[in-house]
């Protein structure tokens, strides 16, 4: 995928996480910055393209997302306390998890186990370049975004009206 199929990947597999945040108290503001960083970080495993190394490799990994939770955990762990630390969490692994999640569909075999597993996956459904799937999963995932946001609005709107 690209970066606007990875993006609306990360719309798509955060809207769910719209909810557990409500039920954990989080304000909406922290939602949207959770939310904003995952859409934001969705292509960081594409770094490798820039830094010139090979494509889909280590940063393709889900031992590279932990680290890139872990990381965004501590930053934003110290801005917002506790709750920083699990938004963090959920914004770093949970861009480079869609993302490896999303490269899985296309043709181009990597190992996103590597170092615990060797085995290579690629189930060939679309090519990368694909711009109708690129453009089709920032759509699908742009909306359900919004559906999914909608609820918890109008409840917080609701409770500071009461």
């Amino acid at each position: 995928m690209h970066a606007d199929g990875h993006a609306g990947l990360s719309f798509l597999l955060f809207s769910p996480f719209v909810f557990l945040f409500k039920v954990a108290g989080a304000d909406m503001t922290n939602v949207l910055i959770t939310g904003a960083l995952m859409v934001g970080l969705s292509s960081i495993p594409d770094l490798d393209i820039q830094w010139e190394m090979k494509h889909r490799g280590i940063t393709h990994t889900v031992l590279f997302g932990l680290g890139i939770g872990i990381l965004f955990s501590v930053l934003l762990g110290y801005a917002y306390g506790f709750l920083g630390w699990i938004m963090g969490f959920v914004a770093g692994f949970g861009a480079t998890g869609s993302h490896i999640l999303g490269d899985t569909f296309t043709y181009m075999p990597f190992k996103p186990l590597y170092p615990f597993s060797q085995r290579e996956v690629a189930f060939g459904y679309f090519r990368a370049s694909n711009k109708a799937i690129n453009r089709g999963m920032l759509t699908i995932g742009i909306i359900v975004f919004i559906v999914s946001l909608e609820p918890a609005i109008i409840t917080q709107l609701l409770g500071s009206v009461t």
